[in-house]
């Protein structure tokens, strides 16, 4: 970002970069298709669970966003002329590290107060699970081994940012645990593993000198596209899947239909983006397309549920 640019950006603009709004996608989306969930069963729903689990959800998502943005600049692997992603606020300047420091941690604190109104109705599992969501968010990128440095990121982000979501939001809005919610949350975190791949291959080669080990330096460029593309296609079919467990073994010819409108999006957008990139600037463009698809992903379930 030009010195210009940075200039004309007011306070608000600057935060709200900082935030990363973009990214918020992927937590928000693993809720809503959990409420899709708790709709489409049987059990009573308590709605009035939903806005605090989004605001906890959020609040986790923009925590991390923060933290990682201070602790990357403060490790030196963030360097604003060599930065190939969007532009960080504290590499460039244009706010402090100590600053975005405590802004994650007033985030976190935010997550900590709705997080105490979910345990309260939620009992000991709600803790442990916003407990370790907590941890997670400052171990992911400081400490002494990151989890955005190691080869297990992508494991970390369907576990927590799929599995763990819709499981306990649907517990929180039902009371129920259930299978279907854990194929669900598998199928809506692949996309946002992806989201990390594709991260991690456009900036492998200053990760590897900086110490790092992701999966995508461990597996290559050419792996790391094959495995994003599995993931997107996986997390396709696994509509299917889902619509069969909740419809106990049937299959619809409307589940079938949108499986294959949604799939061949994933084939003409996010992954034809990444294979035709020839730079960081279409990449960060394949960023965005992979992080909507979770939306046009849980759209499309939607519609599945509806027309079935």
């Amino acid at each position: 970002m030009a010195l210009q640019e940075q200039m004309t950006l007011s306070q608000g603009e600057v935060w709200l970069m900082a935030t990363r709004p973009k990214t918020i996608i992927l937590s928000v989306a693993p809720v809503l298709l959990a409420g899709l969930l708790a709709l489409d069963g049987t059990a009573p729903v308590h709605w009035l669970m939903l806005p605090a689990i989004l605001i906890s959800a959020a609040s986790i998502q923009i925590a991390t966003n923060l933290w990682n943005d201070a602790a990357d600049a403060s490790s030196g692997l963030d360097k604003a002329a060599e930065r190939l992603g969007p532009p960080r606020v504290t590499s460039l300047g244009l706010l402090d590290v100590a600053t975005v420091r405590r802004a994650a941690i007033c985030f976190l604190l935010m997550a900590a107060a709705s997080g105490l109104y979910l345990v309260y109705f939620g009992g000991l599992p709600i803790l442990i699970i916003g407990a370790v969501g907590i941890v997670c968010a400052f171990g992911y990128s400081s400490g002494p081994y990151p989890i955005s440095g190691s080869p297990f990121g992508e494991v970390f982000v369907i576990l927590f940012f799929g599995i763990m979501s819709v499981m306990g939001s649907v517990f929180l809005l039902t009371g129920e645990w259930t299978w279907t919610s854990f194929w669900a949350g598998l199928y809506i975190g692949l996309p946002a593993a992806s989201v990390l791949t594709i991260n991690n291959h456009r900036d492998r080669v200053g990760d590897k000198e900086g110490g790092r080990r992701t999966l995508a330096i461990q597996l290559g460029p050419l792996k790391t596209k094959r495995l994003y593309t599995a993931m997107m296609l996986i997390s396709c079919i696994g509509m299917i899947h889902i619509f069969n467990l909740i419809h106990h073994g049937t299959v619809s010819l409307v589940s079938l239909v949108v499986t294959a409108l949604l799939a061949a999006y994933a084939l003409a957008m996010p992954i034809r983006k990444l294979f035709l990139a020839e730079d960081h600037i279409g990449l960060n463009q394949c960023l965005v397309s992979t992080s909507m698809f979770q939306l046009v992903w849980v759209v499309a379930f939607s519609a599945i549920l509806m027309l079935a």
